[in-house]
C-alpha cells in the first residue's frame, strides 16, 4: 500500500476508540463491538443507572493495509442511563449518554502519533418490552463530531484523531432469553449510516454490527459466556462521490465472566478478531460496570 493510502488510514483511524479500523474511513467505526454480552436486550426498572465501559485494544496487522501497523488504545466510557415511567407502543421508554475518553497510539510504516481527550458523544433513546423469559430492545441513537479531529498533512501524515470528524445515525435492536435454568442467549444488532468527513470528502459504507453472547448461571451472582461481535460493511466508501470499493469486516470470539449482586454488577471479557479485511486486527477485552442509584 502507497504511503498517501496510509496518510489517509492514519488521520481517520482515530475511531479506533470502542471498537476497532480501511473500509469505513481508515477501517475504523463508531459501533463498541464487544461492549455489550449478557442480557443485553433486557432493560431495567424505571431509575438512573450509571455503565462505566473500559476497553484495550490492540492491533500489530491491518488487514489489507499498511505493511507496517501497531495502534494501542485504552478507553473509559461512562454511560449516563435514565429509565422513565412513561410507556410508548407498550414499551418502556429509556435515554442515555455516553461520553468516551480516549488514550490512543499509533505507529504506521514508521510514523507515529498519540492523542489523549474526548471522543464523540454518543445520545440514544430506546424501548424496552418483557414477556416472561424473553426481553426485547429497540433503539435509534446518534454519534456526533464533538471528538478532536485533525486534517492529515504531507507534514504531519499520522493523526491519532480522537473524533471522526463525521456524524452516525445507528437503529439498534436487542434481544435476550434468560430462563430459570440459568440459561443467558443475548444478542445486539445495528446497522449505521454515516455522513461525509468535510475534511477528507470521505464518505464511509454503511455497515451492519452486532455484540452476541450465550452464558450460563454457574451460582446465584456468578455467570460464565462463550461472547463476541461481527461486523460486516454493506456498501461501498466513497471519496470525491465515486466508489472506492473497500469493505470491511471482522468477527470475534471469547470468554466472558459476570458478577451481579443487589444494585451493582461486573463483566469481563477477552476478545480476539479472526476473517478481518481492510481493517486492523488484534485483540480486544472489556470491563463493564452497572451501578444503580
Amino acid at each position: 500500500m502507497n504511503n498517501k493510502i496510509a496518510a489517509i488510514i492514519c488521520g481517520v483511524i482515530s475511531a479506533l476508540y470502542l471498537p476497532s479500523a480501511f473500509a469505513t474511513e481508515n477501517g475504523s467505526d463508531s459501533f463498541a463491538l464487544g461492549a455489550e454480552g449478557m442480557m443485553a436486550g433486557a432493560l431495567p426498572p424505571a431509575g438512573v443507572y450509571l455503565l462505566s465501559y473500559y476497553q484495550n485494544y490492540h492491533a500489530s496487522e491491518f488487514q489489507n493495509g499498511p505493511d507496517q501497523f501497531h495502534v494501542d488504545v485504552n478507553a473509559v466510557v461512562p454511560r449516563l442511563v435514565w429509565m422513565t415511567d412513561q410507556k410508548i407502543m407498550d414499551g418502556q421508554l429509556g435515554l442515555y449518554a455516553a461520553q468516551p475518553l480516549v488514550d490512543l497510539r499509533l505507529k504506521v510504516n514508521g510514523m507515529a502519533d498519540s492523542n489523549q481527550g474526548l471522543g464523540d458523544l454518543i445520545l440514544g433513546g430506546m424501548l424496552g418490552w418483557h414477556q416472561g423469559n424473553h426481553h426485547w430492545i429497540a433503539a435509534l441513537e446518534t454519534v456526533l463530531a464533538t471528538g478532536e479531529y485533525d486534517t492529515p498533512s504531507t507534514t504531519h501524515p499520522v493523526e491519532a484523531n480522537l473524533g471522526k470528524n463525521y456524524h452516525t445515525i445507528r437503529p439498534i435492536i436487542a434481544y435476550s432469553y434468560a430462563n430459570a435454568a440459568g440459561l443467558d442467549l443475548s444478542t445486539k444488532l445495528s446497522y449505521s449510516w454515516n455522513t461525509r468527513n468535510d475534511a477528507t470528502d470521505y464518505q464511509s459504507g454503511q455497515y451492519i454490527a452486532g455484540d452476541y453472547s450465550l452464558g450460563y448461571r454457574i451460582s446465584p451472582k456468578l455467570k460464565v459466556a462463550v461472547e463476541g461481535y461481527a461486523f460486516k460493511q454493506t456498501t461501498d466508501d466513497k471519496v470525491n462521490g465515486s466508489n472506492i470499493g473497500f469493505k470491511g469486516q471482522a468477527f470475534a470470539i471469547g470468554p466472558g465472566i459476570q458478577y451481579a449482586d443487589k444494585n451493582w454488577s461486573i463483566e469481563a471479557k477477552f476478545l480476539k478478531e479472526t476473517e478481518v479485511e481492510y481493517r486492523p486486527e488484534g485483540h480486544t477485552s472489556w470491563l463493564k460496570l452497572i451501578w444503580a442509584f
